[in-house]
């Protein structure tokens, strides 16, 4: 009859380890491919109407806040520990007992690997074998016995304590990260909202290869600490992030920014640098509104519709939309020295320059998720590289030695290692060949 589980063996088991692993590999594949973070709007209108709704309903928009995440990043959690602490005490009892001369030659059926010609002290040596114990049997006879590696039996344990860790020091992270983003030209002094802290933009540059495409983009950046006055320097480029007080500084992405010109009746009224996806407000007129759309340095019309031929400042196009009121007023793209007029006022835009937008990341848990990630590295040296293994050899009536052993992982391989062992260490001992009875 079958042994009915019970729920905390269930529960602590490697089965719904496997099982909870499975279900969070599969909600990070769809926090994945599904975009995070939009408004509602953006699902309704880009998928269809019964998928949105699924999507929004299981929360799919925000896979890595939402509760069953949660729920299933804790149940994990829950089996790791439970799964640890339940091992400990039977591997610990395992590491005390289980590996004695006592224990293996009780259970040994005497069978030997290899014989012996004469004392064993060599063949431990050439198996590697060191700090034997030596001894006499119940019935008399002499034995020596080893143990090496018995830490390798923690393999497991240790690789299930460092994805706990690891879970651990990402939730945390997920919890008190704090992100802000900044974006700018060169030159300009940017607050980072929220902190004590502004990020200065000395330079920026876009390195390219040799057939005119994109290689890199580097930041030099200056951190200051406005409370303290503490200041760091560094660059920061795409995946090199340039770390100083606490913060990393990551070059997320880039794009044009142009000085934008008002002036009322030949006098300067207003002059800011704006970057494509920003709006001014006319100084003066809040019912007047720009918005600079897009930038294209090489500008033509493709098919009716504004591109760019290159990346070179050739024929830069500022597409712009002019609100009154909250109405269009007029859109269109300038180039060359063309102005918007107004009444008594006149827009233009001049000075194009790439900007830079640089991610500030603090997270003071992250050192957790790295330990958890060196223990599993530990851990899986343990589980494959580290076997446990035993050998003995117990002394014949003939006076030759019957040598056994046994290993956790390999065991026909480490048999094949004894005998071969033995037949060095005979033909040693016995170097003119006769024949061992």
């Amino acid at each position: 009859m079958k042994k009915k589980q019970s729920i905390k063996s269930i529960l602590f088991s490697m089965r719904t380890a496997i099982i909870l692993l499975l279900l969070l590999t599969a909600a990070c594949v769809l926090g994945s491919i599904l975009p995070q973070g939009e408004l509602e709007a953006y699902y309704t209108g880009y998928y269809p109407e019964k998928l949105a709704s699924l999507i929004l309903l299981l929360d799919l928009d925000d896979v890595f806040h939402c509760w069953w995440f949660i729920v299933l990043t804790i149940a994990l959690c829950l089996n790791l520990l439970g799964c640890n602490l339940l091992r400990f005490p039977v591997l610990f009892r395992q590491m005390k007992q289980d590996y004695t001369a006592e224990k293996r030659l009780e259970d040994w059926d005497g069978e030997a690997a290899a014989v012996l010609n004469g004392e064993p002290e060599e063949f431990f040596r050439t198996m590697h074998f060191s700090g034997t114990e030596t001894g006499v049997t119940s019935e008399g006879k002499r034995f020596r016995y080893g143990v090496r590696n018995k830490i390798g039996i923690w393999g497991a344990w240790l690789t299930h304590l460092g994805m706990l860790i690891i879970i651990i020091g990402f939730a945390l992270g997920q919890i008190f990260q704090q992100k802000y983003t900044v974006y700018g030209v060169v030159g300009e002094t940017l607050p980072v909202e929220g902190t004590d802290f502004t990020v200065t933009i000395n330079d920026f540059q876009t390195l390219l290869r040799e057939d005119e495409t994109v290689e890199q983009y580097v930041s030099n950046l200056t951190l200051t600490d406005t409370k303290s006055g503490e200041t760091a320097a560094g660059d920061t480029s795409v995946n090199h992030p340039f770390s100083a007080m606490g913060m990393k500084l990551y070059q997320n992405s880039t794009g044009w920014a142009a000085t934008v010109v008002v002036s009322r009746d030949g006098e300067l009224l207003q002059s800011e640098i704006l970057c494509a996806g920003e709006h001014l407000t006319i100084a003066d007129q809040p019912d007047l509104v720009l918005a600079f759309n897009a930038f294209y340095p090489d500008y033509v019309l493709s098919d009716g519709q504004p591109s760019t031929a290159s990346s070179n400042l050739d024929h830069p196009g500022y597409l712009y939309t002019l609100y009154y009121q909250g109405s269009v007023l007029g859109m269109n793209v300038l180039t060359d020295h063309n102005i918007i007029t107004v009444e008594d006022l006149t827009i233009a835009f001049m000075d194009p320059q790439q900007y830079t937008l640089i991610q500030l990341k603090s997270d003071p848990y992250t050192w957790i998720a790295l330990v958890g990630g060196v223990l599993i590295l530990a851990a899986l040296f343990l589980s494959f590289y580290t076997r446990t293994e035993e050998l003995w050899a117990v002394e014949q009536e003939d006076g030759t030695w019957a040598a056994a052993g046994r290993s956790r992982k390999g065991g026909i391989l480490f048999l094949e290692r004894i005998e071969e062992a033995a037949v060095l260490v005979n033909e040693k001992n016995n170097p003119a060949g006769k024949e061992i009875e």
